[in-house]
């Protein structure tokens, strides 16, 4: 509020000066304007013959013509000339107060503006308060329909109060814009499944599986259809879904935890064992896979978490078929990377060779750029006897 009234104090401020700077300009000794010069070189032509002072005034007269200057000299005196353009000056002075501000109510900056500062304000407000400015918002989305800032806000309220139906109005409207954003597509798919009495329609389950095309680690997209699967008694394939959510969390921290606990009961209900966790020096998988004994240099100070992957041997996609996460505070450590370890649904024991990568990521993030360590290895082929050892090297970015 203090910036609108400031900028109109500003705009009324230079709009006076604009208007009051010619009279403050103005002399009132002779010869400011061409009239005045004019008068001036009437008095010199005084003294001149008739015949000559006729042709020189009339000479004069011609050159305040020439460049511009209409008007009878007889009637103006000395020091007032006109200034017609006065008029001009306070049309102006009016268009620059009433313009700009006009522009600022039909636009409703004033009211966004007050929004803003009311979010930014937001810690330590009543409920009363909070929810006046959801309405006020809700104003500003109707009359805005295309604010993304205003949807984004909405959306984000509308499920955190479990209206999963506004939500998903909510998010369609932000998918018009971003059709092709996952985690539009992966909210979008939630909401739906939500206000859809848990029942996942065929429209939500393209919704959330292209977000997994687009981003594979979508988190909002895995816990969906990891749901609609173990609600559906699909454990196998809830399983799936979990395992690979399972691999966005770190180790220890109450998601984490969460997750193994109702992986482990997945598991449990649809008679599945989990996926072979091969301690160092242990025995050798029977699956078809890779074992992958994975060491850091004597030594080296290494903190994190370890990302081991599998994708198939030259592919330049960088989605993994396989994932084992371990804690760096296990090294030396050996997992195993086959069918049971699976992220994308892919199979380890259908690709001829494997491109093998170790990540140690300090903050937990997977991805290459996070990694501090790493380690590789290429086209290893999978058997029910591979195995493979590897020692970590710093990664500089």
């Amino acid at each position: 509020m203090l910036e609108f009234y400031g900028v109109a104090a500003a705009l009324a401020a230079g709009a006076l000066l604009l208007l009051l700077l010619p009279h403050w300009r103005r002399r009132d000794m002779s010869g400011e304007s061409h009239l005045d010069w004019l008068l001036i070189r009437r008095q010199e032509l005084a003294e001149e013959p008739a015949e000559t002072q006729q042709q020189l005034e009339l000479d004069a007269e011609l050159r305040l013509l020439d460049e511009g200057v209409v008007g009878s000299a007889d009637s103006t005196e000395v020091g007032t000339a006109s200034h017609p353009t006065r008029w001009l000056s306070a049309v102006v002075v009016m268009v620059v107060l009433l313009l700009p501000t006009l522009l600022y109510w039909q636009l409703g900056a004033l009211e966004d503006l007050r929004i803003t500062r009311a979010l930014e304000n937001l810690e330590g407000s009543s409920p009363e308060a909070f929810d006046a400015l959801i309405r006020d918002i809700e104003a500003r989305s109707s009359a805005r329909p295309g604010n993304v800032e205003y949807l984004s806000l909405l959306g984000e309220y509308y499920t955190a109060q479990n209206n999963h139906l506004l939500a998903l109005e909510t998010y369609e409207a932000l998918l018009e814009q971003f059709p092709q954003s996952p985690e539009l597509l992966a909210r979008a798919a939630q909401a739906e499944y939500l206000s859809g009495e848990r029942t996942l329609s065929a429209q939500a389950r393209t919704r959330a599986e292209a977000a997994l095309a687009i981003d594979p680690g979508q988190r909002s997209a895995l816990g969906t259809l990891g749901i609609a699967a173990f609600e559906a008694s699909d454990y196998a394939l809830a399983v799936q879904y979990w395992e690979r959510l399972l691999i966005t969390e770190n180790p220890g921290t109450p998601g984490y935890q969460m997750l193994s606990r109702i992986l482990a009961e997945a598991r449990q209900r649809g008679g599945l064992e989990a996926g072979e966790n091969v301690s160092p020096g242990g025995p050798v998988s029977e699956s078809v896979g890779v074992d992958v004994l994975v060491s850091a240099p004597s030594g080296a100070a290494v903190t994190g978490t370890v990302f081991v992957l599998a994708r198939p041997a030259g592919s330049e996609q960088r989605m993994p078929v396989a994932v084992v996460r371990r804690d760096a505070t296990d090294l030396p450590l050996k997992v195993r990377l086959d069918d049971d370890s699976s992220m994308a649904g892919q199979k380890v024991s259908t690709l001829a060779a494997l491109d093998i990568e170790v990540q140690v990521s300090p903050s937990g993030q997977p991805g290459l750029d996070n990694a501090a360590w790493w380690a590789g290895a290429e086209s290893v082929s999978a058997s029910e006897s591979a195995a493979i050892s590897l020692e970590l090297a710093p990664r500089t970015p």
